[in-house]
């Protein structure tokens, strides 16, 4: 089984994907709403919505993915709403890396530093809305604190 997680924009998605495919690597496919069918059956985008993205998938070099959508109000969609991606990542270096590309016009929660259960971790929302957890593991159970 493995869970994938899907984000909400709200006409941010393509910059978010793009952003994200620059930081670790991989390629955005993005399928707009105004590429569809004529007969789909959906309902009226606003004018301004019509080259929002209905979906995208990041696929990373490790095979993993990152799905998302910009999910327009009058369906019901909300921005980022309760969840957070926790991304585990090799070295300090690299956590540092993907973590200033992201708190970028996003807002910090915690910086990078050692804690109790990671040699290294941070917390940010980053400019797109999506909250974010950032670990280096320590190397031996025990080892931190």
């Amino acid at each position: 089984m493995t869970f994938i997680p899907y984000l909400s924009f709200q006409g941010e998605c393509a910059e978010a994907f793009s952003t994200y495919a620059s930081l670790f690597g991989g390629e955005a496919q993005l399928n707009r709403f105004d590429e569809l069918p004529e007969a789909t059956g959906m309902p009226p985008l606003e004018p301004d919505q019509a080259g929002w993205v209905m979906h995208a998938q990041l696929t990373l070099p490790d095979g993993s993915r990152l799905l998302g959508c910009d999910n327009p109000p009058q369906f019901g969609g909300e921005r980022m709403a309760g969840s957070s991606i926790a991304v585990t990542l090799p070295s300090e270096a690299e956590i540092r890396r993907i973590f200033d590309g992201l708190a970028e016009g996003g807002h910090v929660r915690m910086e990078p530093g050692p804690t109790f259960f990671a040699q290294s971790f941070a917390m940010l929302t980053d400019r797109f809305g999506a909250s974010w957890m950032l670990v280096v593991e320590a190397e031996e159970a025990g080892e931190q604190g």
